[in-house]
């Protein structure tokens, strides 16, 4: 949600042509920015994956939605004093669709079981290996000095938040689920929604 907020400005500049501006993007564009930034500096072994890099990552957004902010501050005022009813319905969708997929996933926590899990226990090393690793890639978790030959971009972008909110691995993994699901639904109703309101023009 911190990331989305700080994101919005450049998401309504960006997708100012339509009629939501991409109110839900925000949170997935809030994500990527910070996440490309912490990793590329640990890419370049600028900065180690840390809260000190994921800091400057949400400075840099929060830096290029303030210019965002002086270019369409008008704009961006006026099409949250119209719009605001359908900002609403989409945070309210946005957190129901990450509740009920919580729901799922407090039904069924287990991150090992082979029947019950599935590809789980792989997922989880390899969050556990990017958590562990300063630099990246990230180092092979079954593999000793080699590094993860797979991608691992998601894996990263969970361990982001992780660092940022310091949630136990284990727990954080079971919320990443619901909460790339919600990001999921959330993009769909802005796909959907933008559509059909394009149809009535």
């Amino acid at each position: 949600e911190l990331m989305g907020i700080l994101a919005l400005p450049i998401t309504i500049f960006v997708f100012q042509p339509l009629p939501d501006r991409g109110y839900l993007f925000s949170k997935c564009v809030g994500l990527l920015a910070v996440g490309v930034v912490v990793w590329l500096l640990a890419s370049f072994r600028l900065l180690p994956f840390s809260l000190l890099s994921i800091q400057v990552g949400l400075l840099i957004v929060l830096v290029l939605s303030a210019l965002a902010i002086v270019k369409r501050r008008v704009d961006m005022v006026s099409f949250v004093k119209k719009r605001w009813p359908i900002l609403v319905v989409g945070e309210a969708l946005f957190l129901a669709a990450f509740f009920s997929f919580l729901l799922v996933r407090m039904a069924n926590p287990d991150l090992w079981h082979p029947h019950l899990g599935g590809e789980k226990p792989m997922d989880f090393a390899y969050l556990n290996a990017v958590l562990r690793s300063s630099y990246m890639p990230p180092y092979d978790p079954w593999f000793a000095g080699g590094f993860i030959n797979y991608y691992y971009w998601g894996h990263f972008l969970v361990a982001t938040l992780i660092r940022t909110t310091g949630i136990d691995p284990s727990v954080a993994y079971n919320l990443a689920v619901p909460t790339f699901f919600a990001l999921t639904v959330g993009g769909a109703f802005t796909v959907v929604y933008n559509l059909s309101e394009s149809t009535r023009n």
